[in-house]
């Protein structure tokens, strides 16, 4: 029963539901891979959802492990699983291992190749926490690990990543970078506080809006590159377009940021409309697959 309860409150923590920021993408890739994720069979489907779910779990069970100290202090963070006291540092870091040890094993079910490279990726993942004690590109570590997503699905399945899939993986780093930059501004007074790096806390909350908002125009410019590369269709065309409607959006929530204070609506601009934004790019994408 212990264990179970464990389960329960790690999932909570480490919002496991998320997965969806990555999953997308990461179908997306195999789609410009020359792979229909609609084609595959149950097994195949099990091990990617099994190295997708095992390596977020992990990434982000080894954030509240590494940051349990800051966490504590920060009043934002202090309903998390380890300040809180509903969980052990020592609990979160054995859990954190066992995900990471799913994730090699689910990597090595999958190809010699992306079994090699697990072990990699895991220690790239564990670095993202580490990051923002040392610099404010933090923010850009985050978006490569994500941008991990596609490049590793298209390993995972075929052994290899062609060029198409790597410019994705560079625009949802730039996507990532902008989003991330908005949530860290929540933090902006603790992080100056306590000496940590971020974009808003280093050139403050105008700049960083700017700033997040180039993110998201290079993320689309990479977008339609991709689109154009592969002679994709109108409708992606007209998706790209919605996409980027939905990140104009999510930065006009936050424009209250111009007035050096983070937006109330912050949370609804980052979980919700970022959730879209990956699903939305799939199915657009998709779909132009299936009327080519």
């Amino acid at each position: 029963m212990e264990i179970a309860k464990q389960v329960k409150v790690i999932a909570a923590d480490i919002a496991l539901s998320h997965t969806l920021f990555a999953l997308p993408f990461a179908f997306s890739g195999l789609l410009l891979g020359g792979l229909s994720p609609l084609s595959f069979s149950p097994l195949i489907l099990a091990k990617f959802l099994l190295c997708m779910v095992t390596a977020r779990s992990f990434a982000m069970g080894m954030n509240r492990w590494l940051d349990h100290t800051l966490d504590v202090q920060n009043p934002r963070t202090q309903a998390r699983a380890i300040p809180a006291q509903k969980l052990r540092p020592t609990q979160m870091l054995t859990w954190s291992c066992l995900f990471g040890l799913g994730f090699i094993l689910g990597a090595c079910w999958c190809n010699s190749t992306a079994g090699l490279c697990s072990p990699a990726v895991l220690a790239i993942l564990a670095g993202y926490s580490l990051m923002k004690r040392y610099t404010w590109g933090t923010h850009w570590y985050l978006g490569g690990c994500l941008g991990l997503a596609p490049i590793a699905a298209n390993i995972a399945i075929q052994g290899h990543a062609a060029s198409v899939v790597l410019l994705l993986g560079i625009a949802i780093m730039m996507w990532t970078a902008g989003f991330d930059i908005l949530y860290a501004t929540q933090d902006v007074a603790f992080d100056r506080q306590m000496r940590l790096y971020s974009v808003p806390a280093r050139f403050g909350l105008a700049s960083a809006w700017k700033i997040s908002a180039g993110c998201f125009t290079v993320m689309i410019l990479l977008l339609f590159m991709i689109g154009k590369n592969m002679h994709l269709g109108t409708l992606y065309q007209l998706g790209i377009v919605g996409v980027g409607s939905m990140l104009v959006y999510e930065l006009g929530l936050v424009r209250s940021l111009l007035q050096e204070r983070p937006s109330p609506q912050l949370n609804r601009a980052f979980f919700t409309m970022n959730g879209w934004v990956s699903v939305g790019f799939y199915i657009i994408l998709q779909l132009e697959v299936i009327l080519k």
